[in-house]
């Protein structure tokens, strides 16, 4: 009897511990996530600020994916499919830029030969997340820009000095919204840029990355739909927005079947809806919190938080109405101030007009995006990452030699 007892415990942790394995191999189904995963997000909710490893969704995956991913996305780990998207959220904040969330921006990575990727927007911070991504410092060469508020391109200057510094010998392509008038559109600030950053392109005279620190701009039309980019498989299409004055556009993205739209800041607008039709896989879409909530947090009287909330963005329950108009199979809440007064409100506002996937951006939010699947994690990234460098298409010496150094610097010099 005592052996028997044995052996039935025995057969059931043999069972058990089969049947975790089976779980972990089984496909993933439809929004079902393996391993953990959120069931609500509220105030409680851990925050990727405070060491939070799950993305602010309570549907980790939408579909069947075909491939494992682990739990949390590390950079290096994981080769990008030949059919696959790759979407990471470097900047998910607002204007005030702080430790918890660079300023705006997105990297959209494809799987081509080229493995190409883009960056939509570029504010303050954003770098620094994506050096830890160990992507080659090389390829920092394709921009779009929304428009030019400077929490939407603040690491400009630095993408433009200091990573062709680190390694990137070839010019950055930059396009960008043309303006009612010159002076306002993105020709005019690239050539502003610059004539800016002047000395420091001087300074580089003698230095292989000095050919990496010039722009190419390319103006894109305000006012209409427009295809703006056709390379290597990837087709980026701009459309208008609604945001305080002409000069402001998204873009979408389609490469192999699948496409990912992104606003930019925008007040709901029927140009993103006429942008979501005939499918959208990810929908990447402006919230900022409530008149209510804003006005408490930023200390401004509620009639200065109704104009920036309802004349300059779009409010969470206007963008519940909008992921439901759109029908993307992933809908993202991005450019809200995501700490613990507001995830919760935000959430709930947005769930009272739409009821299907949803995720609020946090920094290094990351979307795998197949045809049969979106899945969604927060990537651990290095924080002392060293530049990785890849191929260039410039070669040969520098394009000068160095400056001379100044006379006084002989005797000021201190070399013993």
């Amino acid at each position: 009897m005592k052996m028997k007892l044995i052996l039935t415990i025995m057969y059931m942790v043999v069972a058990l511990f089969a049947a975790h394995l089976w779980a972990a191999d089984a496909p993933v189904k439809k929004g079902k996530a393996r391993g953990s995963s959120l069931s609500k997000i509220d105030k409680s909710t851990k925050l990727a600020y405070e060491g939070g490893t799950l993305p602010l969704t309570t549907t980790p995956v939408v579909g069947t994916p075909t491939r494992k991913y682990n739990t949390t996305f590390k950079p290096g780990a994981e080769k990008l499919g030949p059919d696959e998207i790759r979407v990471t959220i470097l900047g998910s904040g607002d204007p005030f830029v702080k430790r918890s969330q660079s300023s705006a921006s997105v990297l959209i990575e494809v799987g081509n030969e080229q493995h190409d990727f883009f960056f939509f927007d570029l504010g303050s911070g954003a770098l620094a997340n994506f050096d830890g991504l160990k992507l080659p410092v090389t390829s920092t060469t394709k921009v779009f820009l929304t428009h030019l508020h400077s929490d939407h391109m603040g690491d400009l200057p630095t993408l433009l000095g200091s990573l062709a510094k680190s390694g990137r010998r070839d010019p950055v392509e930059v396009w960008g919204p043309a303006g009612e008038t010159k002076e306002l559109g993105t020709l005019a600030f690239a050539q502003h840029l610059e004539a800016a950053m002047a000395w420091d392109y001087l300074s580089m005279n003698g230095h292989p990355g000095q050919s990496g620190a010039r722009l190419i701009p390319t103006e894109v039309p305000y006012d209409k739909p427009a295809t703006v980019y056709e390379r290597n498989g990837v087709k980026i299409s701009s459309f208008p927005v609604i945001h305080i004055m002409n000069g402001a556009v998204g873009y979408r993205l389609d490469y192999k079947g699948s496409s990912v739209v992104f606003t930019g800041d925008t007040r709901p607008s029927k140009t993103t809806i006429e942008a979501c039709k005939g499918g959208v896989d990810l929908l990447i879409h402006e919230t900022f919190p409530s008149a209510t909530v804003f006005s408490k947090k930023a200390n401004v009287p509620k009639e200065q938080a109704e104009l920036v909330v309802n004349y300059a963005h779009t409010s969470p329950s206007m963008a519940g109405k909008v992921f439901k108009r759109a029908g993307a199979r992933m809908s993202v809440m991005w450019h809200l101030v995501v700490d613990h007064e507001t995830v919760g409100p935000a959430y709930q506002e947005m769930r009272s007009q739409y009821d299907g996937p949803v995720t609020i951006a946090q920094d290094l939010t990351v979307f795998n995006i197949t045809r049969n699947a979106v899945v969604v994690r927060q990537a651990i990234i290095d924080p002392v990452a060293w530049p990785v460098i890849g191929k260039s298409n410039v070669s040969g010496p520098p394009l000068s030699k160095p400056v001379n150094p100044p006379d006084w610097w002989a005797g000021a010099l201190i070399t013993d």
